[in-house]
C-alpha cells in the first residue's frame, strides 16, 4: 500500500472468501461457536489429577455406504469393528472396569444389534453419531433433525434406554445441530 494507506475491507456478499469478509462479518460467524463456561472443578474426586473420558467411534460399515461405495473390498473393511475391534474394546474395558461411551450411527446399530444390546448391558453409555454417518452441513434443510429423532429412537430402542449424548459424525456440527440437541434434551455434545 502506498504511503502508510490502510487497505479498505471488501464488502463481503456472495462468493467472498473468508479474507475478505470484514470484521463484523466474521465476528458474527465466531459468535455462533464460542464455548460456554468452563466446567472443570476445583478439585477432582479423590483428589484426582485430571478426570478421563473413554469414547469410541463404531462407524463399522457407515462410511463407505454414506460415500455411496458397493465396493465389496471396502465394506468388507467396514466389518472389522464389529468383528475385531468392539470385542476388544469390550474385552480391555471389562478387564479393567472402565466404563466408556460408544457413539453408533443407527445404521450401525441397526446392522448389529446384539452388539449394542451387549456394549448397553455392560454398563457403557450408547450415544447418537448420526443416522448413516452423513455430513450435517450438506444436508437439505430439516433432515438432519428427523434423521438425528430417527437414530435416537433407533438407539433408544436397541440400548434400553434413552441416548444423553450426541457426536456429530465427521464432528460436521451445523447451525440446527445445538437446536436439533436442545429440542432432544440431550446433556452434552461430544463433536
Amino acid at each position: 500500500m502506498p504511503n502508510g494507506t490502510t487497505p479498505q475491507a471488501p464488502a463481503s456478499g456472495p462468493g467472498a472468501q473468508p479474507w475478505e469478509w470484514p470484521e463484523p462479518e466474521w465476528r458474527r460467524i465466531l459468535g455462533h461457536a464460542r464455548a460456554g463456561r468452563s466446567l472443570r472443578p476445583a478439585a477432582w474426586p479423590g483428589g484426582a489429577r485430571c478426570c478421563v473420558a473413554l469414547s469410541f467411534d463404531a462407524d463399522h460399515e457407515t462410511l463407505t455406504l454414506r460415500d455411496g461405495d458397493t465396493s465389496p473390498m471396502r465394506l468388507s473393511q467396514g466389518q472389522y469393528g464389529h468383528r475385531q475391534g468392539v470385542p476388544r474394546l469390550r474385552a480391555l474395558l471389562a478387564r479393567h472396569g472402565i466404563p466408556a461411551s460408544f457413539f453408533y450411527p443407527a445404521v450401525s446399530a441397526l446392522l448389529y444389534p446384539e452388539e449394542v444390546r451387549a456394549v448397553a448391558d455392560e454398563g457403557h453409555e450408547i450415544g447418537i453419531h448420526s443416522w448413516i454417518h452423513e455430513a450435517n452441513t450438506g444436508l437439505p434443510p430439516g433432515i438432519e433433525r428427523d434423521l438425528t429423532f430417527r437414530a435416537a429412537e433407533v438407539l433408544e430402542r436397541l440400548a434400553g434406554r434413552r441416548p444423553v449424548g450426541i457426536r456429530t459424525a465427521s464432528w460436521d456440527f451445523s447451525t440446527d445441530t445445538l437446536p436439533i440437541i436442545r429440542e432432544l434434551g440431550l446433556l452434552y455434545d461430544s463433536s
